[in-house]
């Protein structure tokens, strides 16, 4: 098998162009074209077809397309060829999402993927939409009330909820039954204050009369996790990460009576939303997502762009 060939069916599979992609490669569009016809035949199948929309992958395209990835990734390592040649997405959240509450899902991912190389790009969780938008990265996790985002496409993945954690010294981390008015007098750090669950969780204290002695943003969550440990400090984490919170910072939850704060997991797609990588992490997340449990699924269904907020 030609790894010309392969390495134009790449392209012509992330372009869906065969002008793009001969640009890309330094090719006529005629010998993209027959790259293209010598892969199909040597394979027996159609690859790639073309409909009023332009050129899309057939099933077979899309079957085949990991394959010859990770054919050209094997060589280009065999012959030191640079890594730059390889296919690669990058991946924008909030280091509480991307970092923590779905850290384990993307290292999964990466993991059957040696073909692809992946990069993280961290921000606050308001700033993915404009990450998305601007094609600063291909695809990006973001918590969501659920208002108005524009210019992006959105598929929710699950419904999360975040609770307050704090160290093991707090006296609270024993208590039971605990109410937000317990709260008072406790010191409370997170890494942004424009973080979806801050803004709904905030006005909530305020209105019952609750007077926290502090309240610290510190931008990053490994100033967030020492503040807590030697501070005794209280912060928020989504369910979805408050394993890694317990097992890895050795922080505790606090036993709070009160009605959770949702948001939803959402996946952002813009201008690079046809990406094979990019769709392929999009199923990979969708069938992760469908494994979590019930009381965290409340829905999962792909929405139009624009009915999303920056939570």
């Amino acid at each position: 098998m030609d790894t010309r060939e392969l390495e134009t069916f790449v392209a012509v599979s992330e372009t869906l162009n065969y002008k793009k992609a001969g640009e890309r490669l330094k090719y006529a569009p005629s010998t993209v074209f027959k790259h293209i016809q010598n892969l199909e035949k040597e394979i027996g199948k159609l690859l790639l077809t073309r409909d009023g929309r332009g050129l899309s992958l057939t099933e077979e395209g899309n079957r085949f397309l990991p394959y010859a990835m990770r054919m050209l990734s094997d060589y280009y390592r065999a012959i030191g060829k640079s890594q730059e040649t390889e296919p690669a997405l990058t991946v924008g959240g909030c280091e509480m999402n991307i970092g923590n509450s779905l850290l384990e899902m993307l290292s999964g991912f990466g993991a059957a993927r040696m073909y692809l190389r992946m990069s993280m790009v961290m921000g606050p969780n308001a700033s993915v939409p404009e990450m998305v938008r601007s094609g600063q990265v291909d695809v990006g996790f973001y918590y969501s009330t659920g208002r108005n985002v524009p210019g992006v496409s959105a598929i929710r993945l699950f419904r999360d909820s975040a609770i307050l954690v704090t160290s093991t010294q707090n006296p609270l981390s024993e208590k039971k039954n605990l109410h937000y008015e317990d709260l008072n007098g406790m010191e409370f750090v997170y890494p942004h204050d424009s973080c979806c669950f801050v803004t709904m969780l905030m006005p909530e204290l305020e209105k019952r009369g609750v007077s926290l002695s502090r309240v610290m943003y510190l931008g990053g969550m490994q100033m967030v996790v020492d503040r807590v440990r030697t501070q005794n400090s209280i912060t928020l984490a989504p369910v979805c990460a408050v394993r890694r919170f317990e097992e890895v910072y050795g922080l505790r939850r606090l036993d709070l009576q009160e009605e959770p704060i949702y948001a939803w997991e959402t996946i952002l797609l813009g201008r690079k939303a046809e990406n094979p990588a990019v769709q392929e992490l999009v199923h990979f997340s969708l069938h992760e997502a469908g494994q979590l449990p019930a009381d965290n699924i409340l829905s999962i269904r792909t929405v139009s762009p624009g009915n999303f907020s920056n939570g």
